[in-house]
């Protein structure tokens, strides 16, 4: 997540430059700048250098300074997201979201940041409710995977199944690494096949179908042998009732 954060930055910053160094590319005089352009300017420079020099503080108060002199330029607001949601200010970063939402409900950065910041504040239904709306959009594979985890932790099981049974129909179901903690505190990374194939052994054991859950779990260790999460699973299942 923080890769796709960085790369997804990267791409607003040359959004905001757009629109901060408008006049460059008409060879305007500096006399003829107005006083926004240059307070534009002057805040689109201080951002730059928060940004280089690693102050994520400063950073956001230019953001907020170039915010009032662009009326709500999403391209902004959807920077000051993401830097709520770097420094861990999940409440904040979904508010500014759901602001920039109101002005672009198509917005997708808008989408993905406020289904996160609401997935670490434990507001699940509204996660969901985000992830729902961005997949329509994007049509995207993880958005997909975390749609039908979040549909499961809401013991919306009957919507998980068929989320995962969807998930399982996609191309890239392969191809695309997921990481799970270990007991020991390590990551192990595992095929999203795996992990799907897990959560549906989860959806069996839930609606009291432990044959198909044990078989469920021995088709995702096949995908993806000593995936430690699914063996955990396994054994639990295994376990007599009330030990």
């Amino acid at each position: 997540m923080k890769r796709y954060i960085a790369i997804l930055t990267l791409a607003l910053f040359a959004g905001i430059s757009i629109h901060a160094n408008a006049q460059e590319k008409t060879e305007q005089p500096k006399d003829s700048l107005t006083y926004a352009d240059m307070q534009m300017r002057k805040y689109y420079s201080i951002y730059q250098l928060a940004n280089q020099f690693n102050d994520p503080n400063v950073a956001r108060m230019a953001l907020y300074e170039m915010l009032m002199l662009t009326a709500n330029q999403p391209a902004i607001l959807d920077s000051l997201a993401i830097n709520y949601y770097s420094m861990n200010q999940f409440a904040s970063a979904a508010l500014v979201s759901q602001e920039n939402l109101k002005i672009n409900p198509d917005n997708q950065t808008a989408l993905e940041i406020a289904a996160l910041s609401f997935q670490n504040l434990g507001v699940m239904t509204k996660a969901l409710d985000n992830y729902e709306t961005l997949f329509l959009k994007n049509n995207n594979t993880n958005t997909l995977y975390q749609m039908a985890f979040l549909q499961f932790q809401l013991k919306r099981f009957k919507e998980s199944k068929t989320s995962t049974e969807l998930l399982l129909q996609r191309k890239d179901v392969d191809e695309i690494k997921l990481r799970f903690n270990k007991v020991d505190k390590t990551q192990q990374e595992v095929s999203m096949r795996a992990a799907v194939l897990n959560l549906q052994g989860l959806i069996a054991k839930e609606t009291g179908d432990n044959e198909k859950a044990k078989q469920l779990y021995l088709d995702a260790l096949n995908a993806a042998p000593g995936f430690e999460l699914a063996q955990v699973n396994l054994r639990e299942l295994k376990k007599p009732v009330g030990e």
